[in-house]
């Protein structure tokens, strides 16, 4: 199978930093960094790796996610806020349809990715992501993962923090599956600045929908920001 995991790829294009790794007396990995600071390197509580929980909430997108960009392979799109979300042109991965960045101060990056494989499951998915990031990061803690429900899909819903060479990163994501393959809405930033704007993130991330795909060539680029939808009754 190819590898589906563009987290890796984002990591490993950040690496600035020089590390070694060893072990601790009871055989436990750790980072060692420059500064002269450690990690272990899975800090992550077993049974958060091995369970996944439930959210019966039903999140739906913001009332600003007014512009709909279609995907070019699975019937999925993504809604976002154009005066919140500025589209990139920049090609990271062949599995990355669409980059996004955040019009803040902070460096927040999003992504529509889609691949077409046949994955059984949402936990086959999730096993498959993490052991990816696990892979190419010198340091992984899983944070949150649960099954939910955007804009009617079922999804799976990872956060996690991960480093590379000396650099922490805080990722979010929600991926749905289909018959084709998967679809993932991701968005991370630098981990001290996460939290403060966790909700900004958590829009973009519920802006995961079922579209028509884009059957076109070329994307018609927006110029300013949509009207407002209406809603049908």
């Amino acid at each position: 199978m190819k590898k589906i995991c563009i987290l890796g790829i984002i990591l490993l294009n950040v690496s600035v930093f020089s590390q070694t790794k060893g072990l601790t007396d009871d055989g436990k990995e750790v980072v060692l960094f420059d500064n002269g600071t450690w990690k272990f390197v899975n800090e992550s509580d077993a049974k958060s790796l091995e369970t996944i929980s439930t959210n019966d909430f039903l999140f739906k997108k913001s009332n600003d996610a007014g512009f709909l960009m279609r995907s070019k392979k699975l019937d999925m799109g993504l809604y976002f806020n154009p005066p919140e979300w500025k589209v990139s042109p920049e090609k990271v991965s062949p599995y990355v349809e669409y980059m996004f960045r955040a019009n803040t101060e902070d460096q927040i990056i999003g992504f529509l990715i889609t691949e077409k494989v046949q994955v059984p499951t949402l936990k086959n998915l999730r096993d498959i992501l993490l052991m990816g990031v696990q892979k190419n990061a010198d340091f992984f803690r899983l944070k949150e993962s649960e099954y939910g429900t955007v804009n009617g899909l079922k999804v799976l819903y990872i956060r996690y923090i991960a480093n590379t060479k000396g650099l922490d990163f805080e990722y979010a994501g929600n991926y749905y599956l289909n018959d084709l393959g998967y679809c993932g809405v991701v968005a991370f930033s630098p981990q001290n600045s996460f939290e403060k704007n966790s909700v900004k993130i958590h829009e973009f991330l519920n802006g995961i929908s079922s579209a028509k795909k884009d059957e076109r060539t070329e994307v018609t680029q927006y110029s300013a920001p949509p009207p407002p939808m209406r809603s049908k009754k």
